[in-house]
């Protein structure tokens, strides 16, 4: 079941501050971007779609609604990379999952994964990165998600 998100949706609906786990969004760089996260060298992103694995365990509502936001303080790699990539999906796993079962997960689904920035978002655990690139376009991606087991989250217009 596909859930409509939006500012006013997120305060009301099943998004509610107890509600926690692991979600992913679903990014679209529209063209190649030369992008600087924090205070490292410019790196080269390909157009394309971009897969980010994070958690939410103080609730979805607060995390998502933050990543939808456009003016906010720069802090994580994700938001970095949101200042020129469009977020097109959000997937949500409530629960125990955490993102590195995830990312796992992930990197035996997906064929040869493209982690395009070492350690992005996963610098405070061992995994190679919780960012993929696809580079075949948004094909596939309804069946990842049912791999996955995420719940889909639809996206009401543009972010704020």
């Amino acid at each position: 079941m596909a859930v409509l998100l939006s500012r006013k949706k997120l305060r009301n609906n099943f998004l509610d501050k107890s509600k926690k786990g692991v979600y992913l969004l679903i990014l679209r760089l529209k063209k190649n971007k030369r992008i600087s996260i924090g205070n490292r060298p410019k790196i080269k992103f390909r157009k394309g779609i971009y897969i980010y694995i994070g958690s939410a365990f103080g609730g979805f509502r607060g995390r998502i609604n933050r990543h939808l936001r456009k003016n906010k303080k720069l802090f994580w790699h994700i938001d970095y990379l949101l200042q020129d990539a469009e977020i097109k999906e959000v997937w949500l796993k409530q629960g125990n999952h955490n993102e590195c079962q995830t990312a796992r997960e992930m990197r035996n689904i997906i064929k040869d994964p493209v982690c395009p920035f070492k350690k992005f978002g996963s610098s405070d655990c061992q995994c190679p990165s919780h960012l993929f690139y696809i580079p075949e376009g948004t094909s596939g991606l309804r069946d990842l998600r049912e791999k996955l087991t995420f719940k889909k989250v639809l996206i009401n217009g543009n972010q704020t």
